[in-house]
């Protein structure tokens, strides 16, 4: 066994035995998780740890202590245990069955156990109103919040839409957002997967409600600082309320009253170390939330994509250093080989740091990943790496716009109606140069240890061509408005047209495209359409390939909004020490 597989046996070995830790979990156990803000815990060792005779009596002794003893508890975990009860029953109609508990049980004694939740549910909610009214409070919150960033804007619509999820009770909510759920074209996407016809696993691309996707089957997570702002500007009442509470647990007034009058240089340091501090916070949340599935593939899925600090994209060793920190962390916080991928970009610094990474067993998740020489060059050291998994996350919609624009400057006829589909031309041909032999010039790469993922989607006029031109692919993350766009009505799907040809009317009208032409090129392909400034991840190409337009534009987007949620954290500092 050479070092490499040492290392990966280690980390196998390691998942193994925490999942076995919690399949020796008792029921008196996962009572107590529930009356002790461990709400998740207590259903995650139910849904994905319990074997058919352990889930039964587990959920018996569980409702039957519900039963005796709910009117003595305190209100804070009455309603605790309400929400335990009605997240378990979305749970059991949800793609989260999937993953272990429909391998251990037949679909009748499941629906046997939903029935018995919900109908406590019914009881409680009737004989406890108060505590039934503060569990659609929070639900109400949770749902504004949700379809704000799926970009409603009107309060008229949001509430009604709101109105119309709810309900007028918790049995209500629980049954029209599990058939919300049914309905949902990704849920079909993802039944696909658990059934065998296609590869592809959906992921969340945004800092917050996880939860819903993986309702919906999700897999993947992206979150960094720039996500986290995003996500702080449509809902700021309750990422200020959280900012503060995390800046206020690390420093006292003195210490935050004396960061404001520092200068310019020292502060700033002090405030990234904060953006830091709060990005980890997001992302340990989402690693628990995502852990059950990591434990139960073994590792193979239930990742989160964390990207280190964008301003050192051009320096391996600061992002080696900072991700290696970053995971003995996370590694302490999780008590357990961390589900997390650093995210690097696509260039001569990130590729250092994706073969030193990866060498160590870290996955890595390269991004800021444009064109086919990035890829390629990025697979064949992901390939060669120690890691359970690693992605490789193409910018489809990033790349499609700066090549749209080009053609439209150039005044090409058809450009527009093209460009749409040049993210899926090259994700395709990368997807061929990956997975298979391609006329001796593919890797063949293992697709569980390298999978390929498709980010930044693009809508145009209601159609996503970066979900429907591109399923089988490894992974698919999808931002919020493109789930709901998607959604809106029924989606075809097939299983494989990542392997479909681009029509060649689209093809001659990409090609008049430099940007398309550079990321779309590789040795070997005819000198015809080589672009006129070849690129590559090269030490000698590193600053062209930073300068390239839809790498520069990215960059500096990273850069400006980590920038902007830093601004953020000093205008919550003054607010605390009382100067805002």
């Amino acid at each position: 066994m050479d070092e490499r597989e040492k290392i990966v046996s280690k980390l196998k070995e390691k998942i193994g035995d925490e999942r076995k830790s919690e399949e020796s979990i008792s029921a008196g156990k996962v009572v107590d998780r529930v009356l002790n803000k461990q709400v998740l815990k207590a259903r995650g060792n139910l849904i994905f740890h319990s074997d058919a005779g352990g889930f039964s009596y587990k959920l018996k002794f569980i409702l039957e202590k519900i039963n005796e003893d709910y009117k003595s508890f305190s209100q804070d975990k009455r309603l605790d245990i309400l929400l335990f009860l009605s997240y378990m029953c979305i749970d059991l109609k949800s793609s989260l069955t999937e993953w272990h508990l429909k391998k251990v049980m037949d679909e009748k004694s499941i629906n046997s156990a939903f029935r018995s939740l919900l109908k406590v549910v019914e009881r409680l909610e009737k004989e406890f109103p108060e505590d039934a009214g503060q569990v659609m409070k929070k639900l109400r919150i949770d749902t504004v919040s949700r379809f704000k960033a799926e970009g409603l804007t009107e309060e008229s619509d949001i509430n009604r839409e709101v109105d119309l999820l709810l309900g007028s009770s918790i049995t209500g909510y629980i049954e029209n957002i599990t058939g919300k759920i049914s309905e949902s074209n990704l849920s079909q996407v993802t039944a696909a997967r658990f059934s065998g016809k296609s590869d592809t696993e959906i992921g969340n691309d945004y800092a917050a409600f996880l939860q819903y996707v993986l309702w919906l089957g999700g897999s993947f997570v992206t979150t960094n600082p720039v996500l986290i702002k995003v996500a702080w500007d449509i809902n700021p009442d309750y990422w200020n309320m959280e900012v503060d509470r995390l800046i206020k647990s690390h420093y006292n007034n003195e210490q935050l009253k004396r960061l404001l009058t520092m200068d310019e240089e020292e502060a700033s340091k002090q405030l990234e170390d904060i953006n830091s501090l709060i990005t980890m916070s997001v992302v340990e949340e989402n690693c628990l939330l995502l852990r059950d599935i990591f434990l139960a593939t073994g590792g193979s899925a239930g990742n989160v994509s964390l990207q280190v600090n964008p301003k050192n994209h051009s320096d391996g060793r600061e992002m080696v250093a900072e991700a290696e920190n970053l995971y003995k962390e996370l590694e302490k916080r999780l008590g357990g080989v961390p589900n997390v991928v650093f995210k690097l970009p696509g260039t001569a610094g990130g590729k250092y740091a994706a073969e030193k990474l990866t060498s160590e067993g870290i996955g890595v998740n390269i991004t800021v990943n444009f064109g086919a020489f990035q890829s390629l060059g990025m697979g064949e050291v992901l390939k060669e790496g120690a890691t359970l998994v690693s992605y490789i996350s193409f910018m489809s919609g990033r790349m499609a716009f700066p090549v749209r624009d080009e053609l439209k400057e150039k005044g090409v006829e058809g450009g527009e109606p093209a460009a749409r589909l040049s993210g899926v031309e090259v994700a395709r041909k990368i997807y061929r140069r990956f997975y298979t032999g391609d006329n001796g010039m593919g890797l063949e790469i293992d697709k569980e240890k390298v999978k390929l993922v498709i980010a930044s989607l693009r809508i145009y006029d209601g159609w996503i061509p970066d979900i429907l031109e591109l399923y089988g692919t490894s992974v698919i993350t999808v931002f919020p408005n493109v789930r709901r766009e998607f959604d809106k009505k029924k989606q075809p799907f097939k299983s494989d047209t990542i392997l479909d040809s681009t029509p060649e009317d689209v093809l001659e009208v990409l090609f008049k495209s430099e940007i398309f032409r550079q990321a779309w090129w590789m040795p070997g392909d005819p000198e015809d359409l080589k672009p006129q400034r070849v690129l590559s991840l090269e030490e000698c190409d590193s600053g062209e390939v930073e300068k390239w337009e839809p790498a520069a534009k990215t960059i500096g987007q990273f850069v400006t909004f980590y920038d902007q949620m830093r601004d953020m954290v000093k205008e919550r500092i003054k607010f605390i020490v009382g100067q805002g």
